[in-house]
């Protein structure tokens, strides 16, 4: 009779993310995946084949983690200008009460394996591709309410945007205080205007 499985693919998911974006892909040794993750050896190579998949199906996991945040704001009664400072306001919280957290997963990704793997490259392209067609949505509700003043097509804004959010996770990897990143979130709101 084969073993069953006992472990929440969730969770495994959540720490094999975590010990990723602490350490990078290239940076991570199998001894330290089943630590993190509280597998077997047999457990991760039975279930996530090999250090490569688990790897993207923890960059999925985190994915789609950041986007369930990002559609619990959408939900909130808010114009979408407000959900723009909210989001903005949040991600220089959280990098100020979380120094230690070594950036974003899907900023580490892109830098270091989206050149040598096009599944990482997709995943990658999908989240900016959600995260901005939200932050689309936002500036349009904000236009035509008429609390932003855009010169330029909303495209041009919600890249503008996506680029800014992912800057103030780099730029917090040296060091950044939060006035510097505030300052960030400042002319990335001006814009608008």
């Amino acid at each position: 009779m084969p073993k069953i499985k006992q472990f929440n693919k969730e969770k495994v998911l959540e720490a094999a993310s975590i010990i990723f974006r602490q350490k990078g892909y290239n940076g991570t040794s199998i001894d330290e995946i089943l630590i993190a993750t509280g597998l077997s050896r047999s457990s991760l190579y039975d279930s996530f084949s090999d250090k490569h998949n688990l790897y993207l199906l923890a960059l999925e996991y985190y994915k789609n983690t950041r986007l369930n945040l990002l559609e619990k704001l959408d939900e909130k009664p808010l114009n979408g200008l407000q959900k723009i400072e909210i989001l903005f306001k949040e991600v220089v919280n959280h990098l100020i009460n979380n120094p230690d957290d070594n950036g974003c997963l899907m900023v580490n990704a892109a830098a270091e394996m989206s050149k040598h793997c096009f599944k990482t490259q997709q995943v990658i392209c999908n989240e900016k591709e959600d995260v901005q067609n939200l932050l689309n949505t936002w500036l349009t509700d904000a236009q035509d309410k008429k609390l932003v003043t855009l010169s330029k097509p909303i495209k041009t804004y919600s890249q503008f945007l996506y680029s800014s959010l992912l800057g103030l996770r780099v730029l917090s990897q040296s060091n950044a205080n939060k006035a510097e990143l505030l300052n960030v979130v400042k002319v990335s709101l001006d814009s608008l205007n």
